[in-house]
């Protein structure tokens, strides 16, 4: 796809990477019960959380909150434009879920 996309713009590899916005991110783990850490999914506090999260990064980065398939963990990551900005943020999203789910 990548090579057809050069081609068809004729354009370089290096040109096509200019338009690409790379933005700094944070994974953070919360630990959580092993029994409980689908429960992020129901809960009410941090669904909240999560999609205020999620829609205040919509344009300009973004927030994937996922189990571990291995640990009890739940993994939150965060991509936005500042760095202390999205640490905050993440770590605001960790003790949330690790409040609730120990």
């Amino acid at each position: 796809m990548l090579i057809q996309i050069l081609l068809e713009k004729n354009v370089s590899l290096s040109k096509l990477c200019d338009i690409i916005q790379i933005y700094p991110q944070i994974l953070l783990n919360a630990k959580v019960n092993n029994n409980k850490k689908n429960d992020y999914e129901t809960d009410k506090n941090i669904q909240e959380m999560i999609k205020n999260l999620q829609s205040e990064f919509l344009n300009e980065g973004r927030v994937i909150i996922r189990p571990s398939g291995t640990e009890p963990l739940i993994r939150v990551m965060i991509e936005g434009k500042d760095q202390k900005y999205i640490n905050k943020k993440a770590k605001e999203m960790v003790e949330l879920i690790e409040l609730k789910l120990k």
